[in-house]
C-alpha cells in the first residue's frame, strides 16, 4: 500500500494526519535526530492522528529496568536522568535464526541456507566479530576462512578457541571463555547472524523477508546492541563520558569504514566490560535486565522475538510482587524491531 505522508502544522507544532482510509495499521516517525519509531495494530488506526517531536532525547525505550541504587522511592523518580538510548541501541541490519526444536551446528547450517534458497530471500550469514577481526587485527588466531565455516561436531562439544563465532549469550566464543563467564560455550549455542544482501535494514514492520521466515516454522530475532561501558549505569557517570564513548565508537568506525550490515555498527567490544547486562529469560517472556554484582555477565548483544504477548513492568516503581504479566496483542509474523515500539506502548498503559 502506498504511504501516507502527514502534514505539518506550524500553530500546533504537530505533524497530523486525517481522513485515514481503512486498511491502514501500521505508523512510523522518521526524523533525521531521533530514534525511528512505529506502531501497529492490525484492527486498523484511528481516523485522525497527531504527532509532535519534543524532545528527541526522550525518544527511547522506557522498559529498561532501572537499578534500585539509582531510584529514591521517597521522592518517587530517578537520582538522576538517565537516558535509556545511552544503554542500548537496535540494530536494523541483522535478524538472527535458530531451529524450532534442536539441530547440530552443520545440519541447522544447509538447512537455513537451502531454504533461503528455496524462498529466494536476499539474505545471507554474517559473522560480526569475524568480520572485525579482519579489519582490526584481532588478538586471536583464528583459523576459519568464512563466517560460519564447516564445522561436523556435536551440540555438545565445546567451540575450539581456533573459531570465532558469535553465541546466543551475546558474546562470542573466545570471550566467554577469556571471562570466565556462567554462559555456555557449545556447539549448540551458536548464534546465526544474517544481513540482506544488499546491505539495506530489515523494516520495522510489515517486512516480507521476516514474514516468509517466521511461516517456515524457524526462530527469528531482532538484534539489540549493549552500548555499556564501565561508567554506564553508575551514579558517578555523566553526559560526557556517554559523549566520549559515542565519539570513540564513531572514530573507530570512519577509520575502519565499517560496513554496518557485517559488523556491529556500535561495538564496546574493544572496550571495557565491567557494567554488565544480560538477558534473562522466564515463563515465556524475555526481560532485559541490569545485574551490577555480576560482572562476569557481559553480553554485546541481546535477541529479541515478538512470538510472545507479554511484557512485565519493568521499572520498580511500578511493579509489585506478584503482579500479573502485561498482556500485549499477538503480533503480525512481520514485525521485526517494532516489536520493542510494541512493548513500550502495552508496558505504559492500563
Amino acid at each position: 500500500m502506498a504511504p501516507i505522508e502527514g502534514k505539518y502544522d506550524k500553530k500546533g507544532s504537530c505533524y497530523y494526519f486525517t481522513e485515514i482510509p481503512i486498511g491502514y495499521n501500521t505508523i512510523m516517525v522518521y526524523h533525521k535526530k531521533y530514534n525511528e519509531k512505529g506502531f501497529q495494530n492490525n484492527e486498523g488506526l484511528p481516523a485522525e492522528l497527531k504527532f509532535r517531536l519534543q524532545d528527541k532525547q526522550k525518544v527511547s525505550y522506557s522498559f529498561l529496568k532501572v537499578p534500585d541504587s539509582l531510584y529514591d522511592e521517597k521522592k518517587k523518580k530517578l537520582v538522576k536522568n538517565i537516558l535509556f538510548k545511552d544503554h542500548y541501541i537496535e540494530d536494523p541490519f541483522k535478524i538472527s535464526i535458530s531451529p524450532k526444536d534442536p539441530q547440530d551446528y552443520a545440519d541447522f547450517k544447509e538447512f537455513i541456507n537451502k531454504k533461503i534458497e528455496e524462498l529466494n530471500l536476499e539474505i545471507v550469514l554474517v559473522n560480526p566479530y569475524w568480520e572485525k577481526n579482519k579489519i582490526e587485527k584481532y588478538p586471536f588466531d583464528v583459523v576459519q576462512k568464512e563466517g560460519y565455516p564447516n564445522i561436523t561436531a556435536s551440540n555438545s562439544k565445546e567451540i575450539e578457541a581456533k573459531y570465532l563465532l558469535p553465541l546466543v549469550s551475546g558474546l562470542n566464543n573466545i570471550d566467554n571463555t577469556l571471562f570466565e563467564t556462567h554462559y555456555s560455550n557449545k556447539m549448540k549455542d551458536v548464534c546465526f547472524i544474517f544481513r540482506k544482501k544488499d546491505g539495506t535494514k530489515f523494516k520495522r514492520f510489515n517486512d516480507p523477508i521476516i514474514r516468509k521466515l517466521k511461516a517456515e516454522k524457524v526462530n527469528v530475532f531482532s538484534i539489540i546492541l549493549n552500548k555499556k561501558n564501565d561508567n554506564i549505569l553508575s551514579v558517578s557517570s555523566s553526559k560526557n563520558d556517554f559523549r566520549i564513548r559515542d565519539k570513540l565508537n564513531r572514530e573507530f568506525n570512519r577509520k575502519h569504514a565499517v560496513d554496518s550490515s557485517k559488523i556491529f555498527f556500535y561495538d564496546n567490544n574493544f572496550r571495557n566490560h565491567k557494567k554488565p547486562f544480560y538477558l534473562f529469560k522466564r515463563k515465556n517472556v524475555q526481560n532485559i535486565i541490569y545485574e551490577p554484582s555480576d560482572a562476569k555477565q557481559v553480553p554485546s548483544f541481546l535477541m529479541i522475538k515478538n512470538d510472545n504477548n507479554e511484557i512485565p513492568k519493568y521499572l520498580p516503581h511500578i511493579t509489585n510482587e506478584g503482579e500479573a504479566q502485561q498482556k500485549i496483542p499477538l503480533q503480525d509474523k512481520s514485525i521485526g524491531l517494532g516489536i520493542l515500539d510494541q512493548y513500550e506502548y502495552y508496558s505504559t498503559v492500563n
